[in-house]
C-alpha cells in the first residue's frame, strides 16, 4: 500500500487532494461499506494492536490509494489500538476542514461516542459495521447510516451534500472512549491543544515554553505535559530539533 507521512494530510486537504476520510478499526471491523469507492481523493487510515498488519482481504479492498496508512499501536494492551483511533480521529477532526465527511468503521460501542460527538459539532459523519445486530442497532438510534450517499465517494457519481453550511466556531473534540487505559488523559489533551494551535499563528518557540504552555492548557487537567507532546509529534502537529527549538509541522 502507498504512504503518506501524516504531516501531509492537511496541506492536501488545503489543495483539495482529499475529499473524505475513512477510519477503519481494524482489529475488530476490518471492512467498509461496499458502495464506499476508495479512490486517489481518500483519506484512509486502517488501526492496528501493535505487531498486526492489515488483513489481506481488506487490504485487496483498499488497493493502493496515495492517503492509505495502517497506524499501528506501539504499546500493548486490550484498548491500545482502539486509544490510538480514538486520538487520531480527534487531531484529524481539529485539524482538517470541517466540510470533508468522515465514514468510522468499528464494532466497538466506546469508539462510537466519536462519530456522535462529531455529528453534533456538525461534520458529516457515518457510524458503519459490519456486524449485522449492531449495525441495525446503530441505525434504528440515528447514529448511523451505514449506506448514507453523502458520505465519502460512492460507486455511480459523486457524493452529494459536501459542506455546504458554514463550519461552526470550534469547540472541543471527542474525547477517546471510556476505558481506553492509560494515555486517555494524555489523548484528549492532545486533541484539544492541536485544536488550539490551529488558532494561532505560532506555536511557542522553544521545547520548554512549548511544554509550560501544554501544561498550562491541558484539558482535562491531570495530563502528562511530555506524553502529550509526543502525540502531537507523532501526528505531525509540530516538530522540535536537536537544538529544542519548535516548529509547526503541516499538519499544525
Amino acid at each position: 500500500m502507498a504512504v503518506n507521512s501524516e504531516s501531509k494530510v492537511v496541506e492536501s486537504a488545503g489543495t483539495g487532494s482529499i475529499d473524505s476520510v475513512l477510519l477503519i478499526d481494524g482489529d475488530n471491523d476490518p471492512h467498509f461499506p461496499a458502495d464506499f469507492e476508495v479512490g486517489e481523493r481518500t483519506l484512509v487510515r486502517v488501526f492496528l494492536r501493535m505487531s498486526a498488519t492489515i488483513p489481506r482481504t481488506l487490504e485487496k479492498r483498499l488497493g493502493a490509494p496515495a492517503n492509505c496508512v495502517a497506524v499501528v499501536a506501539t504499546k500493548t494492551g486490550g484498548n491500545a489500538a482502539d486509544f490510538v483511533m480514538a486520538v487520531h480521529a480527534g487531531i484529524l477532526h481539529a485539524t482538517l476542514p470541517m466540510h470533508l465527511p468522515f465514514t468510522i468503521v468499528t464494532n466497538d460501542q466506546g469508539l462510537s461516542v466519536i462519530a456522535q460527538e462529531f455529528q453534533r459539532l456538525g461534520r458529516q459523519t457515518t457510524l458503519w459495521t459490519s456486524h449485522a445486530k449492531r449495525g441495525r442497532a446503530a441505525a434504528d438510534s440515528g447514529t448511523a447510516a451505514p449506506r448514507a450517499a453523502s458520505h465519502g465517494r460512492r460507486r455511480g457519481g459523486r457524493g452529494r451534500g459536501r459542506g455546504k453550511a458554514a463550519a461552526p466556531p470550534p469547540a472541543p473534540v471527542a474525547a477517546a472512549p471510556s476505558g481506553a487505559g492509560d494515555g486517555a488523559l494524555e489523548g484528549r489533551a492532545a486533541a484539544s491543544y492541536a485544536q488550539h494551535l490551529a488558532r494561532i499563528k505560532d506555536p511557542p518557540s522553544r521545547l520548554k515554553s512549548l511544554l509550560s504552555d501544554i501544561a498550562a492548557r491541558s484539558k482535562p487537567a491531570g495530563s502528562d505535559p511530555k506524553a502529550v507532546l509526543d502525540l502531537l509529534v507523532g501526528a505531525g502537529i509540530v516538530t522540535i530539533d536537536s537544538a529544542g527549538r519548535v516548529k509547526r509541522g503541516t499538519a499544525g
